[in-house]
């Protein structure tokens, strides 16, 4: 078991970086386009600038409760991507030390 946790651990960690990339993206998005802080949501980038992500947001409409999936979507990119990166980064070593 504590090799599992340890996996999921380094996994949140290791996802940080590129939660912070996509928020420096939506940064940089929000800096140089028409785009509000408030109204660039998640899935407005998956469609914009992530078009290859499309099917797998397809596979979970085919698959979660729709209602649900558009609230997450509607999110807006900075704010729930900032969220989600302290979350998991605190998880992992939270995890980590409780090892």
């Amino acid at each position: 078991m504590n090799g599992f946790l340890k996996i999921i651990a380094y996994f949140c960690i290791a996802t940080t970086p590129i939660q912070i990339f996509i928020v420096l993206w939506g940064i940089q998005i929000v800096l140089s386009s028409d785009y509000d802080t408030l109204s660039l949501s998640n899935i407005e980038f998956i469609k914009n600038y992530l078009t290859i992500f499309l099917l797998v947001v397809d596979w979970f409409y085919e698959w979660f409760w729709n209602p649900w999936l558009d609230f997450v979507f509607s999110l807006p990119l900075i704010i729930s991507q900032t969220f989600k990166a302290i979350i998991s980064t605190w998880l992992g070593l939270w995890i980590l030390k409780k090892i």
